[in-house]
């Protein structure tokens, strides 16, 4: 299956529902897309939420809800007092809240390879990973790009002893506002800016800063860890790490241990994230805003924006053949030590350990991000 997925409320994997994993690098032609554009007497208008669940795998998947900005609190996706859940290779767009947050108690979470762009005006936002927490959470935001979002690139607020690391994203075309500490509950936020590149655009005010403490009823002092970002503005804006008053709480050290096990210099991940981020095959606004960026060191295009945008169209095929019904491709078993016509996906492989099934899952991923398949 492939295509537009019209809504008509949201999508939850919920606490009957836990070890869901939804794949999209195996959907044939040009992928899926969760929409919601019509609204319902729930409120329920973000696309897809994880709730009170553990053990969720998203990849592959593009989100873009189509409400006017007038309706409110439209997430592109949430996850909510949930626990190990990974993002990978997603696109979000057009949320008229964060086009991805976590809420409540909501721990090892991590958010990668992804882009969320073009949140609604006025309340346009990237994303929030602290939201009324109540303990401490683990969360990794890695090698994403937040792309023409007014603000919350990202924003958090944790209780002490998390472990935030925010590592090898690109930050581009933020209007006012980009990394946002606040330090709202006990022990305050401890967080890592490792190797991000924050790139002033067009819709950049004239003066902000990168990373900026906000001293709002706030119950503790930050741990705020930073090495090896890079900023880039015009010539006619200025964009500074630091604002003032947020060098008081910066540590020489992570506050707790890195999770992320290879770190790129800013300028590397600029390009990784360039080439590798998002839902694979790209679609049209994915490869538009991408294009927005520009190379690094040089003016970029993008905009602030009050409306969705048009949902290109999906190319269809026909889903590759599996005739043991072990998910699978009949035409590639063999070289993760299956054998065709048995239902034996979850045996283990013949390198390495793991299940034959998540190797073949991940060698689908990379063939997509490498354009080799679907043909």
């Amino acid at each position: 299956m492939s295509g537009i997925i019209r809504l008509k409320s949201s999508l939850v994997i919920g606490d009957d529902s836990n070890s869901v994993s939804i794949l999209g690098q195996t959907a044939p032609g040009g992928g899926i897309l969760l929409t919601i554009d019509q609204t319902n007497d729930e409120l329920r208008h973000t696309p897809l939420v994880a709730k009170q669940t553990h053990d969720v795998i998203v990849r592959h998947l593009r989100i873009r809800p189509r409400l006017p900005n007038s309706v409110k609190n439209v997430h592109a996706a949430v996850i909510e007092n949930s626990q190990r859940v990974y993002f990978d290779h997603t696109s979000m767009s057009w949320a008229t809240d964060e086009n991805v947050s976590t809420y409540s108690n909501t721990t090892d979470i991590t958010i990668a390879n992804s882009i969320f762009a073009e949140g609604l005006n006025k309340h346009s936002k990237c994303t929030l990973l602290g939201a009324d927490p109540r303990v401490p959470q683990n969360i990794t935001f890695w090698r994403n790009a937040c792309i023409s979002n007014n603000d919350r690139n990202p924003d958090n607020n944790h209780y002490g002893k998390s472990c935030i690391e925010i590592v090898n994203n690109v930050f581009f075309n933020a209007r006012s506002e980009w990394g946002e500490v606040f330090s709202q509950y006990p022990g305050g936020t401890p967080i890592s800016y490792v190797g991000n590149y924050f790139k002033a655009g067009p819709s950049t005010v004239e003066k902000t800063y990168a990373i900026k403490w906000q001293n709002v009823e706030s119950a503790g002092q930050p741990q705020i860890y930073e090495s090896g970002n890079v900023l880039w503005a015009p010539p006619s804006k200025s964009l500074q790490l630091l604002s003032p008053g947020t060098d008081q709480f910066v540590v020489n050290r992570p506050p707790c241990p890195l999770a992320v096990d290879t770190l790129l210099a800013a300028g590397e991940a600029y390009e990784e994230v360039r080439g590798q981020s998002g839902a694979f095959p790209r679609d049209d606004l994915d490869v538009a805003w991408i294009k927005d960026m520009g190379a690094q060191g040089e003016r970029g295009a993008g905009r602030m924006v009050v409306a969705p945008g048009e949902i290109p169209a999906i190319k269809e095929a026909h889903a590759y053949g599996d005739e043991d019904f072990d998910g699978m491709a009949d035409s590639v078993e063999e070289k993760f030590g299956g054998v065709v016509g048995v239902n034996d996906a979850w045996e283990p492989a013949s390198t390495d350990g793991s299940m034959r099934f998540d190797q073949f899952m991940e060698w689908l991923s990379q063939e997509r991000i490498a354009g080799r398949y679907p043909k």
